[in-house]
């Protein structure tokens, strides 16, 4: 365990853009929209918080990693996730343009960041870590497709 600079920085670059919601908040939001339910809100938090913090102290994990397929499909997706921010700017920052599909991904704005931080846990061979991803993976999905198909009925 110790301070990762690589861990640091992956869990910043996939969070950063969420901060974008406070400079460009989603227009069009529908009234009386709620979260899944508390227990998959602490969830999410809690797998949040976990991503974070683990892959801060993970130094162990990669301090010996190899930029190799894994690490390819991490950028890939990073990628992609930072076009659909773009997307929900540059199109008006309608909030249902957060839940849109992409393709055959549903959620993808969602989808994307999880599976980033899931093959993080991969690569980094944590355990820890995740447990983390389990926890943002079941709390953030749940959360994201209730407020996709609340957008998809208004």
């Amino acid at each position: 365990m110790g301070f990762s600079l690589l861990g640091t920085l992956m869990a910043l670059i996939l969070l950063a853009p969420s901060l974008l919601m406070i400079k460009f908040p989603p227009e069009n939001v529908p009234s009386g929209l709620r979260d899944a339910g508390l227990i998959y809100t602490l969830l999410e938090r809690a797998g949040q918080l976990g991503c974070i913090g683990i892959l801060a102290i993970s130094k162990d994990n990669f301090q010996h990693v190899k930029f190799g397929v894994i690490a390819a499909f991490i950028v890939l997706f990073i990628v992609v996730y930072y076009g659909l921010w773009v997307r929900y700017i540059v199109k008006g920052q309608q909030f249902k343009l957060l839940w849109d599909p992409l393709v055959f991904i549903p959620i993808p704005m969602a989808v994307l960041p999880v599976c980033a931080f899931g093959l993080a846990a991969i690569w980094g061979k944590s355990i820890w870590l995740s447990i983390a991803v389990v926890c943002l993976a079941i709390g953030h999905l749940a959360n994201s497709w209730h407020s996709y198909q609340y957008t998809r009925n208004k």
